[in-house]
């Protein structure tokens, strides 16, 4: 949720907020009537994150990020935020 707030204050696009509100979810461990649900789908459909496990298209979000996948991450929004 942090990173997706970070996205919306860089762009100045509030309506990333609200932008996947009431769409079905592509990951079968993800409800779409989750409070970080939209914060999930802006950060992998701009490619920040992705499923933790591709293999069954798992997102786990309660799950703890690793070091190494928070540096990769930290990588792709840096690289996201060029754009603006």
């Amino acid at each position: 949720m942090m990173i997706e707030d970070i996205l919306i204050k860089v762009s100045g696009d509030e309506k990333l907020a609200t932008k996947f509100i009431g769409a079905q979810s592509p990951f079968p461990d993800l409800r779409n009537d989750l409070p970080y649900f939209n914060a999930v789908m802006v950060v992998t459909s701009r490619g920040v994150m992705e499923a933790k496990d591709l293999s069954t298209g798992e997102f786990a979000p309660r799950d703890p990020v690793s070091g190494a996948d928070a540096l990769l991450i930290i990588r792709k929004l840096k690289d996201e935020l060029r754009f603006f």
